[in-house]
C-alpha cells in the first residue's frame, strides 16, 4: 500500500487547501474581533448556492464567482451589524448564542429558498494532470492556488496598507487604537467584509467540488475552528499549514486506518497540540505584565 502514499498525499493536499481556503476568514475575525463567527460556514454556503444559481440561469462561472463573493460580503457585513455588534459588550456566551441563532436561521431561510436536495455546480476547468505515482485534477489544482493567492492577499491587506495597520491596532488594543483616532466601527466593518469576501469565495470554488445544500458548512466550520486551533488563534500562516496538516491527516487515517476514524484522528490531533503547544503550532503566549 506504500506505494500509494504519493497520491493519498496529493489528496490530503487537495483536501487541506480546501479547509485552509475556508478556515483563512474564520481566522481573521476571529484573530481580530474575538468573535466565534459560526455563521462562516453559513457565509460559505451562500457562496456556493449564489453560484449555482447564476451559472443556472446561464452566467458564466468566472463570472458568477466575483459577483456571488461580493453578495456574500453584503450579508456578512449585515451579519455583524444585528447579531454581533450591539451584544459585543455582553461576553462571550451571548456572542456564542448569537453566532449560533444566525447559523440556524441562514440554514433555515436557504432551505426555504433552495430546498433541501443537493444540487451541483460543473467544474468549469475538467481534466486531470497524470504522472508516474499520482493523478490529480487540474480543479485541485486551482483551488490549490486559489487557497496561496487569497493568503497572500489578506497579508499585504495586513501587512502592506493602511487599512491592515489600522486592523492590527484593533486587534492588539481596541481603546489605544480609537485613541489614535481609528474608526473602530469602519475597521470592524472591513474586517468582515474581508472574511465574508474569503469565505464566499471559498463557497463559489468548492461549490463545484462539493455537494451544495443548506447545511454543507456545519462540517467545514467545525474543521476551519479545528485548524484555528492547531495553527495559532489569528495566525494566517498557521491557518494554511493547519489546512494542509488536517487534509492529509484524514487521507492517510482514511486511507491506512478506516475512513470511519478520520474525525477521530482529527480531534485526536487537536487534543495532542492543546496539550503540548496551548497556543497552536504557530500561535505566542500572551505575556502579561
Amino acid at each position: 500500500m506504500l506505494e500509494l502514499l504519493p497520491q493519498q498525499l496529493v489528496n490530503g493536499l487537495a483536501l487541506g487547501s480546501s479547509y485552509a481556503l475556508i478556515a483563512l476568514g474564520l481566522t481573521l475575525v476571529f484573530g481580530v474581533l474575538q468573535i466565534p463567527n459560526f455563521p462562516h460556514g453559513e457565509l460559505y454556503m451562500l457562496g456556493a448556492s449564489f453560484t449555482y444559481v447564476l451559472v443556472a440561469y446561464g452566467m458564466n462561472f468566472w463570472v458568477a464567482v466575483p459577483i456571488a463573493s461580493l453578495a456574500v460580503v453584503i450579508v456578512g457585513i449585515l451579519l455583524d451589524q444585528v447579531g454581533y455588534r450591539r451584544i459585543d459588550t455582553g461576553g462571550n456566551l451571548s456572542l456564542m448564542i448569537s453566532a449560533l441563532a444566525m447559523s440556524t436561521v441562514l440554514q433555515q431561510v436557504a432551505t426555504l429558498i433552495w430546498g433541501a436536495e443537493p444540487h451541483t455546480t460543473l467544474s468549469p476547468l475538467p481534466g486531470v494532470l497524470r504522472t508516474a505515482y499520482f493523478s490529480i485534477g487540474y480543479y485541485q489544482m486551482l483551488i490549490f492556488a486559489a487557497t496561496i493567492a487569497c493568503w497572500l492577499f489578506v497579508w499585504v491587506v495586513l501587512h502592506r496598507s493602511r487599512l491592515g495597520l489600522a486592523i492590527r491596532a484593533m486587534s492588539q488594543n481596541k481603546m489605544a487604537a480609537q485613541l489614535m483616532g481609528i474608526d473602530l466601527i469602519w475597521i470592524r466593518i472591513a474586517t468582515f467584509a474581508i472574511g465574508a469576501l474569503i469565505g464566499g469565495f471559498a463557497g463559489s470554488l468548492l461549490g463545484a467540488s462539493f455537494p451544495i445544500y443548506p447545511t454543507m458548512g456545519l462540517n467545514p466550520v467545525l474543521k476551519a475552528f479545528v485548524i484555528l486551533v492547531i495553527g495559532g488563534v489569528g495566525n494566517l500562516w498557521g491557518a494554511i499549514v493547519g489546512g494542509f496538516v488536517l487534509g492529509i491527516l484524514e487521507i492517510l487515517v482514511s486511507a491506512y486506518i478506516s475512513s470511519q476514524l478520520q474525525d477521530i484522528g482529527t480531534f485526536a490531533v487537536l487534543v495532542i497540540v492543546l496539550i503540548v503547544r496551548p497556543n497552536g503550532l504557530f500561535g505566542r503566549a500572551e505575556v502579561l505584565r
